[in-house]
């Protein structure tokens, strides 16, 4: 599954994510911890890859900085899902957008509009099995370099 844009709706995954630490420690660190783990597979699923988070007043986005995933805060006067909604009916091809929420409405908003949709379960198995992928190509990649010799970076 390779979709042009996934967009996340972050406390949704955050609170289905079994590592993420929502449990345990601050807030601040499960957003981090989970954006970290999406970094692992952003670009192996998506070229563009967005994860958005409900704001609050006093805002929140200090440290989230990533090359790969854009972090998007709601505005304090509305939800991440008006986000979402928002994203998907801007786009000029919401066909190839792919919205990942365990929220049911919010599926169905999205979808009608032309969205893909994903539950969040669903995302973290297709999480788990692409980072099995990208390990068993790593794998195979260190396998060859470390049975090549010199002679084999020559022409016969």
């Amino acid at each position: 599954m390779n979709a042009r844009w996934i967009i996340v709706d972050g406390y949704s995954l955050l609170h289905r994510h079994p590592q993420s630490g929502s449990r345990t420690g601050t807030l601040l660190t499960a957003r981090h911890r989970l954006v970290r783990q999406l970094e692992e597979v952003a670009g192996s699923l998506a070229e563009r890859f967005t994860v958005v988070f409900d704001g609050t007043a006093r805002g929140g986005r200090e440290g989230y900085e990533s090359a790969s995933i854009e972090v998007v805060f709601s505005p304090a006067d509305k939800t991440a899902d008006t986000v979402i909604e928002r994203l998907v009916h801007d786009d000029g091809d919401p066909a190839g957008i792919l919205v990942v929420t365990s929220d049911r409405l919010e599926r169905e908003t999205t979808s009608a509009a032309g969205a893909d949709t994903m539950s969040c379960g669903d995302f973290l198995d297709l999480c788990e099995r692409t980072r099995g992928h990208l390990s068993r190509q790593s794998a195979a990649h260190h396998g060859k370099k470390s049975g090549a010799r010199l002679g084999d970076f020559f022409p016969e």
